[in-house]
């Protein structure tokens, strides 16, 4: 029960004091009582008993505040130990190494954590360096580390080493502690174990690996055959593309070649799949070892391949491969036991001479390929019959030509015009195109040489104006502000002597007014012009059609010619606008011709422009016109109308 209220030593402190108060109290108080009443002196024993008396509530005052200090003391301690007790619960209970070091590395507080790692008992623990408890090993690879905190430095890094019997990677912090003099007596220790993230790290990283393998594989097939390794169809119609731009813009020739196996369908169905499959494997390997590597090899399906021949000199360079391609495919095969004989036919389509777009040249160069097979196999065709200077395919495709003309099957294309400084259209181009029932839509390209041999090519003309001329009528009723319908005209055109009337007669047919049709001829055809071709244009000019003269500045015609002819208009070759701003020497020559077109009051247009850099430099060289990809398409006439409605094209 005591225990319950203050302290005994200190009560009877207390209590002592109390008893000498009031033993004092009425020893004194006869005497001052006597004293008061002047019946004895002043009692001099009372004031010795004062002060006994006060000197015992002093003492007693001073074991009170002893008394409760010590008190104040006791909670301080109690209640660092409490927290004491806490930080070591949270501590041992943390998966991680905490610990606090001396100067000399050894461990003046570790947690529970190193005893489940190293089973090491954590009364052990104090005192031991951390060569004892990591190994002289670890410690090594961690002594800079620490040698940098003890230096007052605070140190991050990563250590792996065998703990327990198993290997752990630790994610280590190290804190110095100072002195306040700055002096570093110490330092704090804390251990993480990523052991299992360094894991999932890396299996991260080879999952990002593998996904990366994956999408490059995956990748490899969208564009590649299996069987063989070659690209397919898809990427050869890629790359056909950008070949065929590039030859168009840089005036080159390049070919398709379409290979096709003779008897392959035989040797499957005598030697079985395996066979067959080996000798496709074969053969994509010769087709490799032949061509330049600058070329491009493809299988497109079964039995098929196609070779992409870029940046030749001319069609002879792309029958010499095909010879050779067919001597090396004639050879004989050896696919596992078995000797194995083949060959193949080719067919061979050009460009520019049988057009600029590869869907097209794939089928025409498939065409030449059956008529290489009808010929006797093993050998190739070129689709052209002007290359091939085969007169019965030369014939049965003009006779398709006449029945094409008979049934509709040519049709007119429309390019807009851009005045780049007001961005409206200011015209149209026509082009002619075929759509041959089996070869499908053709370019010029590939039927108008065959047209101008066998006299087709001045009817076919006739057509194009009148169709151009009404559908500029449409246009105008339609309500499209007035513009310009372009036709181009040939050589062949002008000798007739008929050019003038044919314009004529369109201009009267369609109620066409007459300045909104202009003529473009070629700048060769006006080089050394006769005197019949000059009367031809002169009439076209007398009837109100204006004259422009297309590719100029690759024919040298006479400046006084052109004056003289009423030209109003000229076009800027599209092989130049093709180098600008890029190559020096074309950039200089279209600046110098559009300079001196505008001087002599020409209009001057720019075809084939098909990039932001040669619609700025045309602009900055005070060319107007242009007409290109980059502007529109060339499309039938419902296609591009919105396009002549629109306010500003471009």
């Amino acid at each position: 029960m005591l225990r319950r209220f203050v302290p005994l030593g200190p009560s009877l402190v207390i209590a002592g004091a109390l008893v000498l108060v009031a033993a004092a109290a009425l020893e004194m108080a006869p005497a001052l009582r006597a004293w008061f009443a002047g019946d004895a002196p002043w009692p001099r024993g009372a004031l010795l008993d004062a002060l006994v008396a006060a000197s015992a509530v002093l003492l007693a005052a001073a074991v009170l505040l002893t008394r409760r200090s010590l008190m104040r003391a006791a909670a301080a301690e109690q209640a660092v130990r409490e927290s004491e007790e806490r930080l070591r619960l949270v501590a041992n209970n943390v998966p991680a190494l905490i610990s606090y070091h001396d100067r000399e590395q050894r461990y003046r507080f570790s947690n529970r954590t190193y005893e489940d790692w190293f089973a090491i008992p954590q009364a052990d623990m104090h005192g031991r360096t951390v060569a004892e408890v990591f190994g002289a090993e670890a410690h090594g690879r961690m002594q800079k580390s620490i040698e940098r905190v003890l230096g007052g430095e605070q140190v991050e890094f990563e250590l792996t080493t065998a703990v327990g019997g198993r290997s752990r990677t630790l994610q280590v912090n190290c804190v110095p502690q100072r002195a306040p003099d700055g002096a570093v007596f110490g330092f704090y220790m804390l251990a993480n174990d990523v052991t299992a993230l360094k894991r999932a790290q890396e299996d991260l990283r080879f999952a990002a690996i593998q996904l990366q393998h994956d999408a490059r594989r995956l990748e490899f097939l969208a564009h590649h055959d299996t069987l063989t390794g070659l690209p397919n169809r898809a990427m050869f119609h890629e790359r056909a593309r950008e070949a065929v731009a590039h030859a168009r813009r840089h005036d080159k020739t390049a070919a398709v070649l379409f290979l096709d196996l003779d008897n392959f369908k035989d040797v499957n169905d005598s030697l079985g799949h395996d066979v067959g499959d080996g000798l496709l494997r074969v053969i994509a390997s010769r087709l490799r070892a032949c061509v330049r590597g600058d070329d491009f090899v493809a299988r497109i399906g079964g039995d098929e391949f196609c070779v992409l021949l870029q940046d030749i000199a001319d069609p002879r360079e792309a029958a010499a491969v095909a010879q050779k391609l067919v001597h090396e495919l004639g050879k004989a095969y050896r696919i596992g036991e078995h000797a194995v004989g083949s060959s193949a036919s080719i067919g061979i389509a050009c460009v520019p001479q049988d057009g600029h777009e590869v869907g097209m040249l794939l089928r025409l160069a498939d065409a030449a390929m059956y008529r290489a097979k009808q010929a006797g196999r093993k050998g190739y065709q070129f689709f052209s019959v002007v290359l091939n200077q085969d007169a019965a395919a030369a014939a049965a495709l003009a006779d398709e030509l006449r029945a094409g003309i008979v049934h509709g099957e040519l049709f007119l294309v429309y390019q807009p015009r851009i005045d780049i400084a007001t961005r409206q259209v200011v015209g149209a181009e026509a082009l002619l195109r075929w759509r041959h029932p089996r070869y499908g839509v053709l370019a010029p390209e590939a039927f108008l040489p065959l047209a101008d041999d066998t006299g087709l090519l001045v009817p076919i003309g006739a057509w194009v104006l009148r169709e151009a001329c009404e559908q500029g009528r449409r246009w105008l009723d339609a309500g499209i502000r007035p513009l310009s319908v372009v036709v181009n005209v040939t050589a062949r055109q002008l000798r007739h002597g008929s050019l003038a009337e044919q314009v004529r007669a369109a201009l009267d047919s369609s109620r066409l007014p007459s300045e909104s049709l202009l003529i473009e001829v070629p700048e060769t055809v006006l080089r050394q012009i006769p005197e019949q071709l000059e009367e031809a244009l002169a009439g076209v000019a007398a009837g109100g059609a204006r004259l422009g003269v297309d590719d100029f500045g690759t024919g040298y015609a006479s400046l006084p010619m052109l004056q003289r002819l009423r030209v109003s208009a000229v076009c800027i070759d599209r092989k130049l606008v093709a180098g600008v701003p890029g190559d020096n020497e074309r950039t200089g020559l279209a600046k110098a011709l559009i300079a001196l077109a505008r001087g002599l009051d020409f209009d001057v247009v720019a075809k084939g422009v098909e990039t932001p850099g040669q619609r700025e430099f045309l602009a900055e060289a005070g060319c107007r016109v242009c007409q290109g990809d980059l502007f529109a398409a060339a499309g039938p006439a419902e296609e591009v109308e919105p396009i002549l409605r629109a306010p500003r094209a471009a």
